[in-house]
């Protein structure tokens, strides 16, 4: 068996495995799971424990920063803007960080504080359940890559890449923390003052796009993200229709295996737009989980998230090319003369 059909397998099996853990036993937030597993099976080789436990543990202490915030620091306007500065500059700031740690991070100290608006309970009972998805999650995939046990990529291609980068110093990462740190927290204060719970998932999303050297950056990923939506959308109208036509547990494993292993397969393709489809699949198992619960619908959730998309996008270029050029000026606006 080629490593390719082990890398479809193994993601193909695995959401479908989780799929059927999550809604087989539908905990509180159960839909996040699958979305965790999948993040991790996606990887080429299994992270370890070693990285695999820091990382759950940093979003444990991202949740209880969330938390913290929620209970004490949004009863204090300003004090709690303050804080999210500092842990936004530190998120953005971070050298060499974890893989989805930035993620991790901004998940915890935005989705928490913002369902803490509506009631301390229900902020509670979130950060516990995205604490014990990504627990479980984690687990599916160490399961499935300890069963497709991948020989080790070769390396050479990623050095080469990253040694073709030119270096950025301290200083211009402080700089381009400090345009995302702004960007990010003027739609946090926005979307606070405002209550808008509705709008959370796009929030969050300016959150994330912020994390970009420039605004031309974020238009590509905002771009990206738009597509990936397009393609996970089109794929959970077509499987939420199947499953209205038949609603039971055995065909949703079904639709759901068949519609992971298309995915897989594409993901695997080599094709420029592998990435895409990577983002497509995540978008569809969130979506699967929006859809599925009482008074959702597939078609409504997917217009949705395509239009939070587009504005968070467009709001965190808009930022981010402002701020980049307002907070310009300090650095050398001419270039030394070549020597002769």
């Amino acid at each position: 068996m080629n490593p390719r059909t082990l890398h479809i397998l193994r993601l193909s099996l695995g959401t479908t495995t989780a799929v059927a853990l999550a809604y087989g036993f539908a905990w509180p937030l159960y839909f996040v799971c699958p979305v965790f597993a999948m993040l991790f099976l996606a990887l080429p080789m299994w992270i370890g424990w070693n990285k695999a436990l820091p990382l759950l543990i940093l979003l444990g202490v991202s949740l209880l920063m969330g938390l913290v915030i929620s209970e004490f620091f949004q009863k204090l306007p300003l004090l709690c803007i303050l804080v999210y500065g500092l842990l936004f500059f530190f998120i953005y700031f971070m050298e060499n960080p974890p893989p989805m740690a930035s993620i991790f991070m901004t998940i915890g100290i935005t989705i928490v504080p913002m369902l803490g608006l509506s009631s301390a309970m229900a902020a509670h009972r979130v950060a516990w359940s995205l604490l014990f998805d990504m627990g479980v999650g984690l687990t599916i995939a160490w399961i499935f890559h300890s069963f497709f046990t991948l020989p080790m990529p070769p390396a050479a291609a990623a050095t080469t890449k990253a040694s073709q980068l030119p270096p950025v110093t301290r200083e211009e990462r402080a700089r381009l923390a400090l345009v995302s740190t702004i960007v990010a927290l003027g739609a946090v204060v926005i979307f606070f003052s405002f209550n808008m719970l509705s709008y959370t998932y796009a929030m969050m999303q300016i959150c994330l796009m912020a994390d970009s050297p420039s605004g031309k950056t974020t238009l590509a990923m905002m771009k990206g993200k738009a597509i990936a939506c397009l393609i996970g959308g089109v794929a959970i109208v077509i499987v939420y229709e199947l499953l209205s036509a038949v609603p039971s547990y055995p065909y949703l494993l079904l639709f759901v295996f068949c519609t992971a292993l298309l995915f897989s397969m594409k993901i695997y393709s080599g094709s420029p737009m592998a990435k895409a489809w990577l983002s497509g699949m995540i978008t569809f198992l969130v979506l699967l989980g929006t859809s599925t619960m009482p008074t959702k619908s597939a078609d409504i959730n997917f217009y949705m998230r395509i239009a939070q998309i587009i504005i968070a996008g467009l709001i965190a270029v808009a930022g981010l090319v402002l701020f980049e050029h307002l907070l310009r000026p300090w650095r050398k606006k001419t270039a030394p003369a070549p020597s002769t």
